[in-house]
Order: C-alpha cells, then structure tokens, then sequence
C-alpha cells in the first residue's frame, strides 16, 4: 500500500492534558515528518493547547450540546466528532483514553477515514464492564489495528474474546521516554538521609495510601529518610486530598510540578505503588534518571523493573511489603549506585521514545 508523502491524522484524546504530555514526542515528530496532525480533544487548559500549537499540531475541541442522559450524550459526541472529521478530511484517526476510543472509532468509520488505530493505553483495575463490554468490543472491531502498552491488557482482552484473532495489533513500552530531555543524574549525598520520591496524581489506585503509610512506619524508624509527594490532585471517585497525605507528617507533599526533574534528581529512590496501568510515564522518567524504582506486580508495572537489579516489586495494596522494599535501600545503601546505573541502562534498552515513535509510525502507515 502506497501513501502520499504528506498524511493528515487526527489525534482523538480524553484531554488536551493528556495529548500534550503523553504524545508530545509522538506529535512532534510526526509533524517533523512533514505530515498535518490535528488534535481533537474536549475544552481543557490553554497551556496544553499552546504547547500542542507550539510543536505543529492544530488543535479543535470536541464540545457538543450535553443531553439529560449519558447514552444521548455518546451520540451527540459520536455527530460531533463526525461533522469535525468531515470537515478536516483526516487520512488516519488515532485514538486512545478508553471512552474516548469507543466513540472515536465510530465516528471515524462513518467519516470514511481511510485507517484507524486505537490505542488501550491501560485497562480500568475494576474491569472491563465499567467502560461497557459490548461498545469497547464494537470500538476494537472498527480499529484496523489495536496498540497496546503492555502484553497483559493484550493478553486480558483476547482471554474476554474481545481481540479478533485477524486484527493487527502492537505492544510498545507506553509513550517511552526522551532521553536527552531526562539523562541521567548522578545520586545525591546521603549525608541527610534518604530521600524516597513520588510522582502520581492524588488517587488511590495509583497507591498513595500505601506510600502514605509505607512512610509512616518507616519515619518512626529512620527519622532522617525524606519521603516526598508530588502531583496534581483529581476529581475522580477516588480522589485522595492533600491533607489526607500529610497529616502524619511522614509525608512531605510538594503539590503539581511543572518540571519533575530537578525532583528526580533530588531523590535516591523513586516509588510508584498502582494497582496497574498501561505503562506510567513517570517511572520510565525515574529510570531514565537513574533511580531504582519500587513499584507493584501488576499490569503496566511489572515490566518497568528488573527485580533486585533495576528495582524491586511487591504486591498491590501491600504497605506492609512496600515498607520493606524500600526500607531495603536504607539497610543496603550499596545497592543504589548498582541500581542506578541498571535502571538508566532499562531506559536506554527498553523504553526509548525513538524505538516507540517508530514503531507507531509503522502501525499508523506513515514511516
């Protein structure tokens, strides 16, 4: 199949947030490339859509009348999203953000978009049927391929029988990480103790009640260990507040960073406790910094670490075994240096955005 050299592809994300950050690399590159990239995403900071305008992609928002009931609303988006694509005439849609995939391809089909690639950059840790079953199978069978970022959300959708067996599908290690933006940074001192980072927004799936509490018990034994927070905090069910955090004072919260590396750099370990995920990007930033990363045996997680070489993992919603993983750094502190350099090697070899960015470029038909 032959391509023109220049495509138009339209770029459907749950928010300008998540297409600015998550996709940057992405986007900028496809845009060096020469192709038109527009970014269709609903109303969100106006940071985020100069920052997307900044790296060549043209951005609309998908902002259609609300209805009294959700269904009504799916519809609506689905007309909106196709008036949009008519209108733009994109060559290839990609999609990601679970309910924004099972409406998006829809809309790109009745558009007549010529290839569609939804990306599952994570699966909900409550279950599929939360999204819907039915409608996230029929958004799968619109794709003419499915990317993933890790082979156990592959592997979970094909045992549900959600995967037909012709469709092609990719597994790339998340959006990768640039590393000449995140090098390496040697290891602080530990001349005022340890000092343990966490990156994450304020939710209780991504673990911060058992970082919480990890911290709690680790104070009372080694009063000099720092343990730091940071991250914006959420609107979602689970949302944890602030003041949740530090009411131990175990917990020293530093409230959304603009750049997480000098908070990188500052750290000797970086803790990342989810309950699984597709791959999070922020410990791909720790390995690239060259931070040993405790993290959980879960989807999206388990792979970022090679066990006592680049890190450790425990279970999910374990305080207990996060204590001690991270309390193994304190009692051995000749393991950071040897972990440092094995996590920076884990980023150069595994998660590199360059290899990512190719591959989607292949799966989108444009390399």
């Amino acid at each position: 199949m032959t391509h023109p050299v220049s495509e138009r592809i339209a770029l459907v994300a749950p928010s300008a947030e998540a297409a600015a950050v998550l996709r940057h690399d992405l986007i900028e590159w496809l845009t060096h490339q020469g192709h038109r990239v527009l970014c269709l995403t609903p109303p969100g900071p106006g940071r985020y859509v100069l920052a997307l305008r900044g790296i060549g992609a043209q951005h609309r928002v998908i902002d259609p009348p609300r209805a009294r009931f959700r269904i009504l609303d799916d519809w609506q988006e689905i007309a909106h999203l196709v008036s949009q694509l008519n209108d733009w005439q994109p060559n290839v849609v990609l999609t990601f953000g679970l309910r924004t995939l099972t409406l998006a391809t829809v809309a790109a089909r009745r558009a007549g978009v010529r290839r569609v690639v939804s990306l599952v950059n994570g699966l909900p840790s409550d279950g599929i049927e939360s999204v819907g079953r039915r409608r996230f199978a029929h958004a799968i069978r619109a794709s003419d391929a499915v990317v993933f970022h890790n082979r156990d959300n592959l592997a979970t959708l094909t045992r549900l029988g959600l995967v037909p067996a012709n469709l092609e599908t990719l597994v790339v290690p998340g959006s990768g990480v640039d590393l000449k933006a995140f090098p390496f940074k040697p290891l602080p001192p530990l001349d005022d103790g340890p000092v343990f980072l966490m990156l994450s927004r304020l939710e209780r799936r991504r673990g911060v009640l058992e970082y919480k509490a990890a911290a709690e018990r680790l104070k009372v034994l080694w009063p000099n260990a720092t343990f730091l927070l940071a991250g914006p905090t959420s609107s979602e069910p689970d949302a944890v507040a602030p003041e949740a955090l530090s009411a131990s004072g175990a917990v020293e919260y530093l409230g959304p960073l603009e750049d997480v590396r000098p908070a990188l750099a500052a750290c000797h370990v970086f803790v990342y406790p989810s309950y699984g995920e597709g791959m999070p990007r922020a410990a791909l930033e720790a390995l690239a910094t060259g931070r040993p990363v405790v993290t959980t045996t879960t989807p999206g997680c388990a792979d970022i670490v090679d066990e006592k070489v680049s890190g450790c993992l425990v279970p999910a919603a374990d305080a207990a075994s996060l204590a001690v993983a991270m309390e193994s750094y304190i009692n051995n502190p000749e393991q950071l240096a040897a972990g440092s350099r094995a996590a920076r090697l884990k980023a150069e070899r595994r998660f590199d955005v360059k290899t990512v960015n190719a591959a989607l470029a292949r799966v989108l038909g444009v390399a």
